[in-house]
């Protein structure tokens, strides 16, 4: 999971590198947030958007680390 903020200038950079993992079989995700900044997760006090990022960061773990192994 890639994670970043429509604000950010690393956000080309994030979709590219997504589409790459997907390109090579992994399953990977892009979550933009709006109104958010380059390293805005160590901000929730501030920017609005990184609390719901993690809570999404933590379902995407707990989906993918408690998921049963492909065959």
């Amino acid at each position: 999971m890639v994670v970043a903020g429509d604000l950010d200038a690393a956000l080309d950079q994030g979709r590219a590198y997504v589409e790459r993992l997907r390109a090579d079989g992994t399953d990977a995700r892009l979550a933009r947030c709006p109104k958010a900044i380059h390293g805005f997760l160590s901000m929730p006090g501030l920017v609005p958007a990184a609390r719901p990022a993690r809570r999404e960061m933590l379902a995407f773990l707990r989906e993918h680390l408690h998921a049963t192994p492909r065959s």
